[in-house]
């Protein structure tokens, strides 16, 4: 277990998750409600952005070192006021915060690429790795690339790059307060719009028991169902398989 590693995977999924939600109030101002900008939301202070139990949530997947999953608290949007019609208005308010991690995690994956001496670090990592060095052994061998200093530095680019993918994947799952449960209301007729919101105050718990409960009792039964392993793991073969695929187009860079 890593301290600095679980460190910086929390501290990244809090610029994420502040950005995302700052991005819903932005969207929100554009297509004109301008109530969330008044309620401060347009910001990237984090205590205005997060919510306590996707908080807790993302504290605890921090401590697998891949990956940090949680969401932040929900912004209120007054749909009347949205140009373009509430469901169309609710639906762009929605997608903006995965829309916005999502470019973030693209671009900081496609951007590492642009660091002089990445690829020589990476073929360090791979070498490193192969000798089964773990800790100040690690940086040590590392060291032989780059700097230790740009080692983390680059560490926690990735690491931000890999939250803001994992954050716009778990939006995509509708259930409040996530940001699919938005999309999915907006598009479903009024009768199994209304009869969906219905099950709104239970869904969080749900969410919970989803990514923490059952697989808990999946493993003491001997099965396997890990969902936010899942996600985590998809989020990092992204942007490996992104920065791995431009280092081999170019090596020289």
């Amino acid at each position: 277990m890593n301290i600095i590693v679980i460190a910086e995977t929390f501290l990244a999924f809090v610029i994420a998750v502040t950005i995302h939600e700052a991005a819903h109030a932005a969207m929100a101002g554009i297509l004109g409600d301008a109530s969330p900008i008044a309620d401060g939301r347009l910001s990237v202070v984090p205590r205005r952005q997060m919510a306590t139990v996707g908080t807790i949530a993302a504290i605890v997947t921090s401590f697998h070192g891949l990956g940090s999953l949680g969401w932040g608290r929900p912004v209120d949007v007054d749909v009347r006021r949205l140009r373009g019609g509430a469901n169309l208005g609710m639906i762009l308010v929605a997608i903006s915060g995965p829309l916005v991690n999502l470019g973030i995690g693209l671009g900081l994956a496609f951007g590492m690429r642009a660091i002089p001496s990445f690829a020589a670090l990476d073929a360090a990592a791979a070498s490193c790795a192969s000798t089964r060095t773990f800790g100040l052994a690690m940086q040590n061998c590392l060291a032989t690339a780059q700097s230790p200093y740009l080692v983390r530095a680059e560490q926690f680019l990735v690491t931000l790059a890999v939250v803001n993918i994992l954050l716009a994947l778990v939006n995509c799952i509708p259930l409040h307060p996530l940001d699919g449960y938005k999309v999915i209301f907006a598009l479903l007729p009024t009768v199994q719009a209304l009869r969906f919101r219905d099950f709104e105050p239970y869904m969080e718990v749900i969410l919970l028991i989803i990514f923490f409960v059952v697989p808990y009792v999946a493993q003491i039964v001997g099965a396997s169902f890990n969902p936010a392993g899942l996600l985590i793991v998809k989020a990092n073969d992204i942007v490996g398989g992104i920065i791995g695929s431009l280092i081999r187009a170019y090596p020289l860079l």
